[in-house]
């Protein structure tokens, strides 16, 4: 545990101030009660045994009637307490809500470092299991902390009472505390190594589980179950293994402080039993203070468990605060909105991945008119997908200017530019759902009318009308209910959707045919004339539908202009006759 554990903690719990309030409020009244308990017993005892020795010296009537209220005001306390439980599950799901809620819209604003950084199964893990299993974080926030508060405030109101009846004997009952303490101090760091190799181990199967199902078409094509499963069972025997060491330390952890406990408990029966028989203490007093000394056996079992359960959950809290801290992007302090996209530019625009030397785009420029069209063409590897993803600002250029209107990407809001574009990537993507809800989600107003009309330039309306439930038809994950162009298709029609001014299209034509690519070239004509276009084609026949074309190679510009002029120049030259050669 250190101080930005604790700070972390104290400022999730500042954004439920009244339920954390009544929690504490609970938690002592019912410590109250339960410790009153023994005391009203003993009461009783006395009372009986005074009763029987001094027969006729006190009212028998007027005490059993004290005792009656004292049990009723006990029993109504009680009562209050009992929502204690409810309360505390409740709030452990509040706060695993509020984690999720906040980490998620974190990891929205992280750029492409980040998801080359992290998986995607270790950052489902991070938010799912490592907030809600028992005994992860959104746990230990709430139930964790008010048990370990519960048994605390236990210990102190018991040896309160115990101090009362006997100081002798409640010496007798901390010697055990000490010795825990002291356990904890020594195996502290070695339970944090050994539970942060445990999660790591789990974020690392997830991974494997994620990648797995999403490329189980290529395993599957390449018939690699049997090396595949190999592979994964070691990814599982690692997990096996930190599992293991984890319950290992568990238990020795809990049979140390258990035999310490239970020491503890025959020495303060026995000595307690001792000055029952000399005369010392009462019955009573002797019965109250064995039934407190029961009472002290699961708290000060418990509270040790919380330093344990501590070092899990700070284990958690580092885990996603190394999400939350990757570095993003400074943002400008003045964004600049945009209206419409009159200009495109690129300025020497160079980018390179992390771990690559060689950049991906290399000092590359060339400038739009609005309404333009452009036909990026080039090798496979030449940065054509590259220049298309610094452009929609997923890439930020490592030096040079992507300009819209005169004003570098950087500075411009970035929602306002976003609205203006349509995208359809080389790989299609469709979430779980509806076909009307992958469109409709990315609208501000979804409109029927031009649901179907998007539906219809992208030539999918035909085959929806055939499917059973039409428009509503429920896509699985990534759309793999759907095959290769009808995913491609949906990707363009929510493209059109947006009724963008410029449209993103990344090698898209590999899912049409030629007669189907004329008829959406033409129908996107009719649908905007002012629309700018970005297409980025293996496909010769495409830059017939351009006005422009980007010729790249090894991530430099290596032409820019009409198809005439570029035919004048050698190296575009030899790529179209190398492409026709490759065709034949």
């Amino acid at each position: 545990m250190n101080i930005n554990h604790i700070t972390w903690i104290r400022k999730l719990w500042s954004e439920k101030k009244g339920l954390v309030a009544l929690l504490f409020v609970l938690t002592l009244i019912s410590s109250a009660v339960a410790v009153l308990l023994p005391y009203i017993s003993k009461i009783l005892l006395d009372t009986i045994q005074r009763l029987l020795e001094q027969p006729g010296a006190q009212d028998p009537m007027l005490e059993i009637n004290r005792l009656l209220w004292l049990l009723i005001a006990v029993g109504f306390a009680g009562f209050i307490a009992s929502f204690f439980p409810a309360i505390r599950g409740m709030t452990n799901s509040v706060f695993e809500h509020v984690l999720r809620t906040k980490y998620f819209r974190k990891i929205l604003e992280k750029n492409y470092k980040f998801f080359s950084e992290f998986t995607t199964g270790d950052v489902v893990t991070r938010l799912t299991s490592d907030l809600y299993d028992f005994p992860k974080l959104s746990w230990f926030l709430c139930s964790g902390i008010f048990r370990a508060v519960e048994s605390l405030s236990k210990v102190l109101f018991c040896l309160t009472a115990m101090m009362l009846i006997s100081p002798k004997l409640t010496l007798f009952s901390i010697i055990p505390l000490p010795l825990m303490l002291a356990v904890f101090w020594v195996t502290s760091d070695k339970v944090y190594d050994v539970y942060r190799k445990n999660e790591k181990a789990v974020s690392d199967v997830n991974a494997q589980l994620e990648m797995s199902f999403s490329g189980v078409r290529i395993i599957k094509a390449y018939a690699c179950e049997d090396k595949y499963r190999r592979f994964f069972e070691e990814v599982l025997a690692k997990r096996w293994k930190t599992e293991m060491s984890a319950a290992k330390l568990d238990v020795i952890l809990h049979l140390i402080y258990q035999y310490i406990d239970l020491v503890a408990q025959v020495g303060i029966v026995f000595a307690g039993g001792l000055m029952a028989v000399k005369g010392e203490i009462s019955i009573g007093t002797f019965y109250a203070f064995y039934t407190y000394l029961m009472m002290l056996i699961y708290p000060i079992l418990d509270i040790p468990q919380l330093f344990v359960y501590g070092k899990k959950a700070f284990v958690n809290i580092d885990r996603l605060e190394e999400m939350a801290s990757f570095p993003v992007p400074a943002v400008p302090s003045i964004m600049k909105s945009i209206t419409t996209i009159d200009t495109i530019e690129f300025k020497d625009v160079t980018f390179t991945y992390p771990g690559r030397t060689e950049p991906a785009l290399d000092q590359v420029s060339f400038k739009l008119q609005k309404g333009e069209r452009l036909g990026v063409i080039g090798p496979v590897g030449s940065g054509k997908s590259t220049l298309i993803k610094v452009l929609l600002g997923l890439l930020p250029a490592d030096s040079g200017a992507v300009e819209i209107n005169g004003t570098p990407l950087q500075y411009l809001d970035k929602v306002a530019y976003a609205k203006k574009i349509g995208y359809v990537p080389q790989e299609a993507l469709l979430f779980s759902g509806t076909l009307k809800d992958n469109i409709d989600f990315f609208l501000e107003e979804p409109d029927d009318v031009l649901f179907n009309k998007a539906l219809h330039i992208a030539q999918m309306s035909e085959e929806i009308a055939s499917f059973t439930d039409k428009e509503l038809t429920v896509v699985g994950q990534r759309g793999l209910s759907l095959s290769g162009g009808q995913k491609q298709r949906m990707a363009i029609a929510r493209a059109i959707a947006r009724k963008p001014e410029l449209m993103l299209f990344d090698d898209i034509t590999a899912s049409l045919d030629a007669a189907n690519e004329e008829r959406l070239m033409n129908e996107l004509s009719l649908f905007s004339r002012d629309l700018t276009f970005i297409i980025v084609s293996h496909r010769l026949s495409t830059l017939q539908y351009v006005d422009k074309i980007l010729f790249l190679d090894c991530g430099k510009v290596k032409g820019f202009g009409t198809h005439e002029e570029l035919m004048l120049t050698q190296e575009y030259t030899a790529f179209i006759r190398e492409h026709f050669m490759e065709k034949k």
